[in-house]
């Protein structure tokens, strides 16, 4: 991308995004076009631009349609993933965004020597249900872009 066509950063994206998308469900074609400039390691702003949607519907897409179903896939073929490094993200996600009252009242204790290794069923099942929270976001995104 040149510099004319560089995103003017610091600009709401809510302005950038077409009349035209408000509401309007994703194509086949934008999916393909958008996993082609994912590959080709462009930001979300500048994929933004193009596709005349938000940063944030670009995000949502990229892990509801390209991630998650690779992963998914993985999953039900049986591949080996690393599953301690997948658990400790959700857990590090977990923590940031639901502090505990007890855990900000205990001493700090060393981590326990046994570590819980979820199957490929519980991860399956654990994505199942990130997809449905997803789909619930984007459909309330969905509808309060119809509002605006």
């Amino acid at each position: 991308m040149s510099a004319a066509q560089t995103p003017p950063y610091g600009t709401n994206m809510l302005e950038l995004k077409s009349e035209d998308n408000i509401g309007k469900k994703w194509t086949v074609e934008e999916d393909i076009k958008l996993a082609q400039e994912i590959a080709e390691n462009k930001t979300y702003e500048e994929i933004a631009m193009e596709h005349k949607r938000t940063v944030n519907s670009i995000e949502l897409r990229v892990v509801s349609h390209i991630i998650f179903p690779k992963i998914r896939d993985d999953l039900e073929k049986g591949i080996d993933i690393d599953t301690s490094q997948l658990i400790n993200h959700i857990n590090k996600t977990r923590i940031k965004s639901e502090p505990s009252q007890k855990l900000a009242s205990k001493p700090k204790q060393p981590p326990s020597q046994k570590e819980y290794t979820p199957s490929n069923k519980d991860i399956l099942d654990y994505l199942r249900k990130l997809d449905s929270k997803m789909d619930e976001i984007n459909s309330k995104l969905d509808n309060l872009e119809y509002l605006r």
